[in-house]
């Protein structure tokens, strides 16, 4: 049965401003706030169905492992998988085109265009679950993430809903995207709250430490109770990442990642001494090299690349940019498949601003 939501409620948060209405290549209606039980992102179709997509929910994030799994895990059991930090999107069949929706309910140009490929998304899936919907992070040559010459994109899907809205069981989920060939998350394996099988997952947590990756999703069995846990070395690279972009990153960015990685260095009896110096160099290598562009000239900025099939799927693109950044089209071309590659900049306006302000003398009240 598909998910609907009451009329009334609708008016309410249309009322009160927190549903917007859009009519791009379908008409819908997102949430841009939480309103009672109904999260940010969610989308109402206006295609006659009234079909709702809910948002994702939140996820609470421990800072202690085995306290946190004791704490917020409802089952004995559990799985593991890979955290991946890319693009979140919910991807849904709707009439006879599959649409890619934003974590904020956006329908997003860029990856609706990719998720339409076979190779990323295959149709059989929507033929046999046309009112299920894949929830999974995009990676690679987004407008999103971090450019890759390893691969174009890759959708890696860490959740499906039914027709309720409701998650599959983990077990039954990994059934599914085998049978259709859809690309998981890494899965890490299953796990107890039993201590020889905690131990076990801390060797799990500090090999993806060592290898720099995000972090683990930790789901109960039933998928009903879910946590996550980040990784302080995928802490210090976000914060290395992001330390030029100072003043336009979300409050809380950087306490939140000091906080997180000083918390797993004790819990893990990590050397403090040596993740102090790399928080430290996380911190000020890549704001001096901001603050050497600012000098130059530059801004701060970041570098994208995307391989579009269809040239209007740039427009979308650029209609969907944050009003923050300024776009500089770097490299512009066809290649030899029709696509077009197209390498550009975000150009950061509030931390440029700030930056070339104190670089040029300009005093600020504290």
């Amino acid at each position: 049965m598909l998910n609907k939501l009451d009329k009334k409620f609708l008016d309410e948060a249309k009322a009160r401003g927190k549903l917007i209405f859009h009519s791009e290549e379908i008409p819908y209606a997102r949430f841009r706030e939480d309103i009672r039980n109904v999260v940010r992102g969610t989308v109402v179709l206006g295609d006659g169905s009234d079909r709702v997509i809910f948002g994702f929910p939140h996820i609470a994030r421990v800072f202690t492992l085995e306290k946190g799994i004791v704490r917020n895990l409802k089952s004995d059991s559990f799985y593991a998988e890979e955290k991946i930090d890319g693009f979140n999107l919910r991807v849904a069949k709707i009439g006879k085109k599959t649409f890619a929706f934003s974590r904020g309910g956006f329908v997003d140009p860029f990856s609706t265009e990719k998720v339409r490929s076979d190779s990323v998304v295959p149709d059989s899936f929507f033929r046999d679950y046309p009112d299920y919907v894949l929830c999974g992070e995009m990676i690679g040559n987004t407008p999103y993430t971090p450019p890759t010459k390893d691969f174009d994109v890759r959708f890696l899907v860490f959740d499906i809903a039914d027709d309720s809205g409701n998650y599959l069981a983990p077990p039954e989920k990994y059934a599914v995207l085998k049978k259709y060939h859809l690309e998981s998350v890494p899965q890490l394996g299953k796990f107890t709250k039993n201590p020889e099988s905690i131990k076990r997952l801390k060797d799990v947590v500090l090999t993806l430490n060592k290898s720099h990756k995000e972090g683990m999703v930790l789901k109960a069995d039933d998928r009903k109770s879910i946590i996550k846990f980040v990784t302080p070395n995928a802490d210090i690279d976000d914060i290395a990442h992001n330390a030029h972009l100072l003043f336009d990153m979300p409050t809380g960015f950087f306490l939140q990642r000091l906080l997180r990685s000083s918390i797993f260095v004790s819990e893990f009896g990590l050397d403090q001494k040596k993740y102090a110096s790399e928080l430290g160099d996380a911190f000020s290598v890549r704001l001096l090299s901001a603050l050497k562009d600012a000098e130059a000239g530059s801004g701060a900025f970041e570098e994208f690349e995307v391989l579009l099939s269809d040239k209007k799927t740039w427009d979308g693109v650029m209609k969907h940019m944050s009003k923050e950044v300024r776009i500089e089209i770097l490299s512009n071309r066809e290649e030899k498949s029709g696509s077009t590659r197209i390498r550009f900049k975000k150009i950061y306006k509030k931390t440029s601003k700030k930056l070339h302000g104190a670089l040029s003398g300009k005093g600020q009240e504290d």
